[in-house]
């Protein structure tokens, strides 16, 4: 620590002489504005809650301009990983599971951990991360626990997109792409000023593939997407003082899903439909009204979720498991928010909460004929505990399928209040700058469920000694249905000092507590209500049999609440950091060490293998630490390189749980091993060139860009068993422009870099585990034409 220290302030004090020499430096500018790659581009940050400039935030914050997207290629959320540093977003499975990664932190299933907000419109469902872009303004990332301005899972951190306002730009724009694995795309989108103060905004996208992984059934394509959205935005300056925007997206998302395979093989082996639909509605309306020294700001958001998983449980050509759930969602939020809108050295907001999310799940499960024949073993196994007497038992079930359907219902709902202040001259210091902030959260969780099994009715045979053989009909089909509800309260502090060491650099120390919801598992009704068939049979059986034994199950401890309800999970956040534009503002570079803290860590588990599902639980304690460094060298003005670079360490600290292994519970201590699935290393390299011709040539400018994006080590188990290294991608483009017409040609995985999305092991119907995987996305080709009109 010494080191890193004395390091840090060798760095510090190097950096400070050098923006202190910048002799284009001599007085502030407070404007809010940051800076991007390009020299010439500016991106307005202005935020309706935070106390601080975008750029000058003592927290880690990365701002994406509509430039960068464009030169590399940025499409959807997805496409920023390893951009951003210790930020990831993998690809598998189907949209229905788009975990976001900051630092170590994340989630695969159940409450986000990092939160997404469109134009200040919160979403609720990570089903709904993963959607394309279009005509976006500015992405910011804010990595660390964000939990006092925008509280509940935002342990990682905050995504906010925020699109083209149509008062501030007006425009026409149309694409055309298309690529190798049949990929096609085309959208347009227009943006005018009806009058001075009322603009209108609308455009529509479409977009295909066929699938890169074949599945070796059906000898087809098994990933295979169709995407069609479309917007409307307007904008209504009704006085100088009072602003309204409304906003109103739809994307409709249909994909040939889960394209898994066994570890050995290349292609993917199931014969039941795997598939994913999705239809998302998301509206906004924002208020805004600036007084004298103040702003007054509503935002009402509402969001529609309606989706469909079809997926083959046991990924294998064998007729065992198929799930099919449906999912409808209705989320609605509201915030206001006063902030204060003067140069004094004192700022201030304030904000008061609250959301409604009610999401019901229809979640039928079918065990088909090949579980049925290794259910039948286990009937097999008892009855064979009449061997050796004059008693012959035997057991078989009727049908050659079961049905388990279940309706389950998730109201959520809470409120919040909040409050941030920024002190300048703290102390009397000109340069020091204190932020501290507060927040009272709420929410109320509940679980209403239905569910039962259908089918599952034995025939039983008894042929005792003596007297007639005894033949009886069992019915084993049995009901669950309850309801169950728990509160949360949390308290969410941030604490942040700030010190300029120049008008373009500083160095900042933060503190701030982030909270992440418990909840209910309805994914674990699968093995549950397998469970409570098998007892309802044995239980009628001993009316006839009476040795026949009554199976236990690990959780008989436990009462079925306690079996479906995880805790919440939050951490603490601290953060020391700096921020320095040098050399004319050519060479900017930031960098952060950070520690963070969590307790009871959400993580998920697959049920006996994966032959029930997943189920969300808690895991003790870990702890995240690392660094991030972000730089920027412009030798030109036509000329760029980056370097974005995160490293997170994120182990468990206190984890121990059990497994059932030959029918008994064995200890297992993960304490000090890797949380899986988060990488530890991100990078990213590239360069960035453009080339302007004379003035009579037919090309007026020419760009190129190179990029370099890496991730890995990742765990894939908490075992630490299995892994992927670390692997980097390689992609490029080169774009020809004249005038508003460009034509660009493009790569991505251009040498062809094999490695693993995903990972996990299942067992088979005799027990046996085995191990699947998604492979990454092979080399994609392509070409891109674009038609704008800036007016």
């Amino acid at each position: 620590m010494k080191k890193v220290l004395t390091l840090l302030l060798v760095a510090t004090t190097t950096l400070s002489i050098f923006a202190n020499d910048d002799k284009s430096d001599k007085e502030r500018t407070p404007q809010d504005t940051l800076k991007s790659y390009y020299l010439d581009e500016f991106v307005i940050t202005t935020s309706v809650k935070e106390t601080n400039q975008i750029k000058d935030m003592p927290t880690a914050v990365s701002v994406i301009s509509p430039k960068q997207l464009v030169n590399s290629r940025i499409e959807s959320l997805p496409d920023l990983s390893s951009m951003i540093p210790n930020f990831f977003m993998p690809t598998y499975g189907s949209r229905v599971s788009t975990p976001i990664y900051i630092r170590g932190m994340g989630a695969r299933y159940g409450a986000q951990t990092v939160s997404l907000y469109v134009d200040n419109v919160p979403s609720f469902n990570p089903s709904a991360f993963d959607f394309e872009f279009q005509d976006i303004q500015r992405v910011e990332v804010l990595r660390g626990a964000q939990g006092t301005l925008y509280g509940r899972n935002a342990i990682g951190g905050i995504v906010n997109l925020y699109p083209l306002s149509p008062l501030s730009f007006q425009g026409t724009s149309m694409m055309l792409n298309g690529g190798n694995y049949g990929q096609f795309g085309a959208s347009a989108s227009n943006y005018s000023k009806l009058n001075d103060h009322f603009g209108l905004a609308a455009g529509g996208y479409y977009k295909r593939n066929n699938g890169y992984f074949r599945n070796s059934f059906t000898n087809k394509r098994i990933d295979d997407i169709e995407n069609v959205g479309g917007k409307i935005k307007m904008e209504w300056e009704i006085t100088p003082r009072f602003k309204a925007i409304y906003s109103l997206n739809y994307d409709h998302f249909v994909q040939d899903g889960f394209p898994y395979m066994h570890e050995d093989s290349t292609t993917a082996t199931t014969n039941d439909p795997s598939s994913y639909h999705r239809d998302l509605l998301v509206n906004g309306l924002t208020l805004n009204y600036k007084g004298n020294g103040y702003s007054l700001n509503s935002t009402t958001g509402y969001q529609y979720l309606n989706d469909k998983m079809e997926m083959d449980q046991d990924y294998t050509e064998l007729s065992v498991f198929s799930l099919t759930q449906r999912q409808k969602q209705h989320s609605a939020s509201q915030e206001f928010t006063i902030k204060s809108e003067n140069n004094s050295n004192y700022k201030w907001v304030y904000g008061l909460f609250g959301f409604i999310d009610h999401r019901k799940i229809d979640t039928p499960v079918v065990l088909k004929e090949d579980a049925i024949a290794s259910l039948q073993k286990q009937l097999d196994k008892i009855a064979s505990v009449t061997e050796g007497t004059n008693v012959t038992l035997n057991m078989q079930y009727v049908n050659d399928k079961i049905d388990l359907p279940g309706v389950y219902t998730k109201p959520v709902r809470g409120f919040a209040f909040f409050h941030q202040s920024t002190v300048d001259k703290l102390f009397g210091l000109d340069r020091l700058s204190g932020t501290a902030g507060i927040r009272f959260d709420y929410e109320h969780t509940g679980l209403d469920f239905f569910t039962e099994s259908i089918g599952g009715d034995l025939d039983i045979n008894v042929v005792p000694p003596f007297g007639n053989p005894i033949h009886l009909s069992i019915q084993g089909d049995t009901t669950l249905t309850d309801k169950y509800s728990k509160d949360f309260w949390e308290v969410l502090p941030k604490l942040a000092l700030k010190y300029e060491l120049s008008p373009r650099s500083l160095i900042y120390l933060s503190a701030s507590k982030g909270y992440k919801s418990g909840g209910y598992n309805e994914q674990s009704f699968s093995k549950i209500m397998q469970t409570a068939l098998q007892e309802s049979l044995m239980r009628n059986l001993k009316n006839v049999y009476p040795a026949a034994p009554l199976p236990k199950t690990e959780d008989d401890s436990l009462t079925l609440e306690e079996q479906l309800s995880y805790d919440s999970e939050t951490s603490w956040t601290y953060e020391l950091g700096g921020r320095y534009e040098i050399f004319d503002k050519r060479l900017s570079i930031n960098y952060i060490f950070f520690y963070a803290n969590v307790n009871n860590i959400q993580i998920i588990k697959l049920t006996d293998q994966g032959q029930w599902g997943r189920t969300v639980t808690n895991a003790g304690k870990s702890t995240s630490k690392g660094a991030e460094l972000s730089v920027r060298y412009n030798p030109t003005n036509n000329f760029t390189l980056f370097t974005e670079y995160g490293y997170a360490r994120a182990k468990f600290k206190n984890y121990q749980t059990t497994e059932k292994v030959d029918g008994k519970l064995k200890p297992l201590d993960y304490s000090g091993n890797y949380i899986p699935f988060a990488p530890q290393h991100t990078l990213s390299v590239g360069v960035s060139y453009m080339y302007n011709f004379g003035q009579h040539s037919f090309i007026d400018h020419l760009v190129a860009n190179a990029q370099y994006t890496g991730a890995g080590k990742i765990y894939w188990n908490e075992e630490n068993s299995a892994h992927q290294s670390f692997y980097g991608l390689t992609n490029a483009s080169l774009a020809l422009h004249k005038g508003s017409v460009s034509l660009e040609f493009w790569g991505k995985n251009i040498f062809d870099t094999n490695y693993n999305t995903f990972y996990f092991k299942a067992a088979d119907m005799e027990g046996y585990e085995n191990a699947y995987v998604q492979r990454g996305i092979p080399p994609r080709y392509g070409a891109t034409l674009r038609y704008t009109i800036n007016r």
